[in-house]
């Protein structure tokens, strides 16, 4: 890794991993996630550049987002249906488990496979997540579904979550970003300094860009901007409010 201004170079020793496949800085810079095609990822310290390396069972790392202030990671993991998350917390570099091992690692969403009740049939969201955007406000989760191409109930899908760091964490549904019929989306990021809320760029396998605002009335509540993501359909043999209910609550000991 070198330093430009300085003109000098800190070399990375590492083994395993065959390569790198995706990285992710945090906000404050003082962590690097770096995925490899194998079933191993890495959390990089960036002041002394030493890493902790995390084994994964199923497969690799397959994407990863960091809360705006750097203390949290969520990332998932290629062929599962749940979302991980890491806590960072004191000194940079040691996070509140110590880091010992991939016990650390806590699921804070189930994705598994739900049949939702739509005006245009029954549509089957969740599965293997493709990819993760988090807004830098720390309110909105974007997680882009693989979906199934051969299934037309089953479509690639953008879920968006209502997330709340302080004082514990939290995630509650909030609704879906879906395309034109026969277009899929590709990739996702948060505008960085959208003043007014979060802002969501889709790419679509049409090759067209699309932006999805959601303006903030107050944290426990936001409406979306005309083309924007419509309401969470009603659940199948679920309550009317489900969207209020969290799907993870962190616990304080």
């Amino acid at each position: 890794v070198w330093d430009v201004a300085a003109e000098s170079c800190v070399p990375l020793h590492r083994v395993g991993g065959g390569g790198v496949t995706f990285l992710s800085w945090s906000p404050d810079g003082s962590h690097v996630l770096s995925s490899t095609p194998s079933p191993l990822f890495r959390v990089w310290e960036t002041r002394t550049w030493t890493c902790e390396r995390w084994p994964c069972i199923k497969g690799r790392c397959q994407s990863g987002c960091w809360s705006p202030d750097g203390s949290r990671l969520l990332f998932s993991v290629q062929g599962e249906t749940v979302i991980y998350a890491l806590t960072f917390t004191g000194t940079p570099g040691a996070p509140a488990s110590g880091f010992r091992g991939p016990e650390a690692a806590v699921v804070v969403a189930d994705l598994s496979e739900t049949t939702f009740n739509t005006p245009d049939g029954d549509v089957i969201v969740g599965g293997e997540v493709q990819s993760l955007a988090w807004d830098p406000r720390g309110e909105r989760l974007a997680v882009l579904f693989k979906g199934d191409p051969q299934a037309a109930n089953k479509p690639a899908i953008v879920a968006v979550f209502k997330t709340r760091a302080n004082p514990v964490f939290e995630l509650l549904p909030c609704g879906f970003v879906q395309g034109e019929p026969g277009a899929e989306p590709r990739l996702m990021q948060f505008h960085p300094n959208f003043r007014h809320g979060a802002l969501l760029t889709l790419c679509w396998s049409t090759g067209r860009i699309t932006h999805v605002p959601f303006y903030f009335l107050s944290t426990s509540g936001s409406f979306v901007g005309l083309g924007g993501s419509p309401s969470l359909p009603r659940l199948q043999e679920k309550p009317a409010d489900f969207s209020h209910q969290s799907l993870f609550t962190e616990l304080i000991s």
